[in-house]
């Protein structure tokens, strides 16, 4: 296969005509053959890892299943989440909820639900009705299986599935409590991460395009991904998204196929109010707030509610989200006009070429994600997706601070086009990647001048270790690429970190080091600068990194900082070789103290845990950068437990028939007593990845049971 010729995609007045032909084409995608449903109705078949594979005759029925099996699998957490987007959790949960409560509330989720639902185009808002129509279903038949704060929430609605969306993306994935906070502390930041991975034909052994996903989360609660076969006309969709969520977020059909990572866009605006006269001013004028008080209902322990008063403010900007220094900062948060997130994620997965897909894209109804793309012709791509602002101001750490709110030349109300976003189709190296970093460095060497783009999408820096283990993996990868290759880099767990200071340690610790320093270093230059189960100085060295803070604060500094320019030799060295072996002192008289060796086992003391589970684990936290990542829980005798990192992950080759194995770390259920809460989990600790099974032979023999609904 000849590859494509490569592209820089900024503007493009090729791109500009086509679109109005582009979108004609792609407004209802054309059936792929015969679908295999059953004559009488939709068919969920769930197979032995409780994945469920759904055929529908149609897309209205395609929806009700998807519900309904999500139901099946996640009743519990699905309509805790769908009452906390309500802004209710504290009504049928408890007091626990409240904070989430006041989040939700305070920011009008609820009311901005209700406008998305008026806001669907006419062919898809039957599909979301449809879908909360297999959640209420499976609800009617399976109630008394159901707590009872859970059925106190029922029946859920198409607007509790518009207003978990918006909690999901818009009030935890671009701003957040958390996220808010550390922005103002930084005024007086992560368990969000993932990796990326496409690989075009040129490099491909095969001649076909590769892509891999991997979504690093937190194991539970409102990021549980949920795995899914989608079969329908026009629909070949194989992927996994958040619990409660209608469509696919990583998804991989018969043409075409993406994945996506957390960017961190200026797209979430605070702005420092000046009080005066009982309102606040805006270009010299007294404006007033709009106020009133909405009243949250706390349930306690004895059944009863007690209603907690909150009092909403707002301004011309938005809520008032906190006060610092007696100013009250109000936030604007982008894409909230932008009713059709869930409409653009169905028309990407309905996409059966790249100009399609493209045309989804263009809808610009999502707020963020890197998005790395790669298809059955042969296209890769790279999309720093961002619906930013249009500033008219100030660089990216302007717009992630506090700025004035007494000028109306700051309230932005248009965003970039997308023809102004950071992208890259068919890049000459013939690969892209992502690891969080920001779009400069998507390819090596970089394509991308963030000079030539709208300041608030990115910093100028800022690649992570995750990225440059990425990078130096695809840089120096054989030309042509296998499939067994990326999965195994995939799952490699190789220390970035260890490869640009290890060497260094040891020859330090070795010049002028305490004995237990060079005792230190022994194990460190023996060690494989591994992550594995059977690894024994990951511990170590974790520690030691971890005491020496981002960016080596607390012992001084890097001798050579990182320059994303430079991503296979930056950073390097200690600026204060004196205090790093301090540290390395401090840090192995800690882990002998505890363990009575310097060297335990990785897999003796990470742990994966889950239902009745318990395993050893492999895999490091982010700050390391191994591709394999694995955030871990505080210690608690000499033990830690994977809390995040590693979620669903994929690698997909786009051949006929298509290739793919993946895994889902935690289990596709949370259902209590289900065994696919934790069967997975062993897969895990061996490296090991599933056969992703999409023809109606693979899943009939391994068919765990059945569903029919008519």
């Amino acid at each position: 296969m000849t590859s494509p010729q490569p592209r820089l995609v900024r503007s493009s007045l090729v791109s500009v005509l086509l679109l109005g032909f582009v979108l004609a084409g792609c407004q209802s995608a054309p059936p792929v053959g015969p679908v295999q449903a059953s004559a009488t109705g939709s068919e969920i078949l769930w197979d032995r890892y409780g994945v469920p594979h759904i055929f529908a005759p149609d897309h209205p029925s395609l929806f009700r299943a998807y519900g309904y099996a999500q139901m099946e699998a996640h009743a519990e957490l699905l309509v805790r989440l769908y009452a906390q987007a309500r802004g209710r959790g504290a009504e049928f949960y408890g007091a626990q909820y409240l904070d989430s409560d006041r989040w939700v509330r305070t920011n009008g989720l609820p009311g901005t639900a209700q406008q998305w639902a008026k806001g669907q185009s006419a062919e898809f808002a039957p599909l979301i009705e449809s879908f909360a129509r297999g959640l209420n279903a499976w609800a009617d038949e399976h109630k008394g299986e159901l707590s009872a704060a859970a059925q106190g929430v029922l029946p859920l609605t198409v607007e509790d599935v518009y207003a978990h969306g918006l909690r999901t993306i818009h009030y935890d994935w671009v701003v957040s409590p958390r996220r808010l906070e550390g922005r103002l502390a930084r005024w007086e930041d992560e368990v969000h991460g993932s990796n990326e991975w496409a690989i075009g034909p040129a490099r491909s052994a095969t001649g076909k395009a590769l892509l891999m996903s991997n979504s690093h989360l937190q194991w539970g609660d409102i990021h549980t991904y949920f795995e899914v076969q989608l079969t329908a006309p026009g629909v070949t969709s194989y992927g996994a998204v958040w619990v409660g969520f209608p469509v696919l977020r990583q998804c991989f059909t018969e043409y075409v196929g993406w994945t996506q990572t957390t960017n961190n866009p200026a797209e979430s605006d605070l702005y420092g109010l000046v009080l005066k006269d009982g309102g606040y001013l805006l270009d010299g004028q007294v404006k007033q707030f709009d106020t009133h008080t909405e009243t949250i209902k706390v349930k306690q322990a004895d059944g009863t509610t007690k209603d907690e008063p909150l009092v909403v403010r707002r301004s011309a900007h938005g809520p008032v989200v906190a006060e610092r220094r007696g100013m009250p900062i109000a936030m604007k948060v982008v894409a909230l006009d932008r009713p059709k997130l869930f409409e653009q994620f169905w028309r990407m997965g309905l996409a059966r070429n790249h100009a399609e897909w493209d045309a989804a894209m263009r809808m610009q109804q999502l707020p963020l994600f890197n998005t790395a793309y790669a298809d059955r012709d042969g296209h890769i791509s790279y999309v720093y997706n961002a619906t930013l602002w249009k500033h008219p101001t100030g660089d990216y750490r302007f717009w992630q601070g506090v700025v004035p709110g007494d000028r109306s030349d700051l309230i932005a109300t248009e965003i970039v086009p997308y023809d102004q976003v950071p992208q890259v189709l068919d890049p000459p190296e013939g690969w892209v990647q992502n690891s969080n970093d920001m779009p400069w460095t998507s390819t090596y060497p970089m394509m991308l001048d963030h000079t030539k783009f709208a300041a608030g999408f990115a910093a100028p820096q800022g690649i992570t270790q995750r990225a440059q283990r990425g990078i130096r993996i695809l840089s120096t990868a054989p030309e042509k690429m296998t499939f067994e290759n990326i999965k195994a880099w995939k799952l490699s767990t190789r220390v970035e970190t260890a490869d640009q200071f290890v060497d260094e340690i040891v020859a330090m610790a070795k010049a002028g080091g305490t004995a237990r320093a060079k005792r230190a270093a022994d194990v460190l230059a023996k060690w494989d600068r591994e992550a594995e189960v059977t690894s024994d100085g990951t511990l170590l060295f974790y520690k030691f990194m971890t005491a020496a803070g981002p960016t080596f604060g607390e012992i001084g500094g890097f001798k050579v900082p990182t320059d994303d320019a430079r991503p296979l030799d930056t950073p390097r060295g200690f600026k204060n070789p004196a205090r790093a072996m301090a540290m390395l002192d401090t840090v192995a008289g800690a882990v002998e103290k505890e363990y009575g060796v310097l060297n335990p086992r990785w897999g003796d003391v990470l742990r994966f845990r889950r239902g009745n589970a318990d395993v050893p684990g492999n895999g490091a936290p982010s700050p390391l950068g191994a591709i394999r990542t694995i955030g871990v829980s505080e210690f608690k005798d000499g033990k830690t437990e994977a809390v995040s990192g590693d979620t669903f992950y994929a690698v997909i080759e786009f051949s006929v028939p298509q290739r793919g194995e993946v895994l889902l770390n935690y289990g596709n259920w949370s259902k209590a007593g289900s065994k696919h809460i934790e069967d997975q989990l062993p897969l895990a600790s061996r490296k090991e990845m599933r056969p992703m099974w999409r023809t109606r032979a693979e899943i009939e023999a391994n068919l765990e049971s059945r569903k029919t609904l008519h």
